[in-house]
């Protein structure tokens, strides 16, 4: 990813891709490397640990999503689940972007 790809990516459209994942997961949470995984695979991203564990201490910090240790099979996971106020940031993610991309998209420079 290009400097310029980071800094276009940063910001609400990876909070997006984030509560859209572990939105996808409601029921049960995801745990971070299974978020890191789906990231690489649904979305052909690959983010740093550091970079998405700092967006998720901040998703978590603004109240969009929870967390919690969970154990299973003697490993210790923390499941992010998203929280009301997540999903209502996703929804109206969801719409700006709707209205914003085909802006970038026909952008001609």
């Amino acid at each position: 990813m290009t400097n310029l790809n980071k800094k276009i990516f940063r910001g609400a459209i990876l909070e997006s891709i984030l509560l859209h994942l572990i939105n996808d997961k409601s029921d049960k949470g995801m745990y971070g490397y299974a978020i890191f995984k789906a990231v690489q695979k649904k979305f052909d991203i690959r983010l740093g640990p550091s970079r998405l564990y700092t967006e998720l201490k901040h998703l978590e910090n603004q109240g969009l999503v929870t967390s919690s240790w969970e154990f299973a099979l003697g490993k210790a996971h923390k499941q992010y689940r998203i929280t009301q106020k997540g999903q209502s940031a996703l929804r109206e993610y969801f719409v700006e972007l709707k209205v914003v991309m085909p802006v970038f998209v026909t952008c001609k420079m």
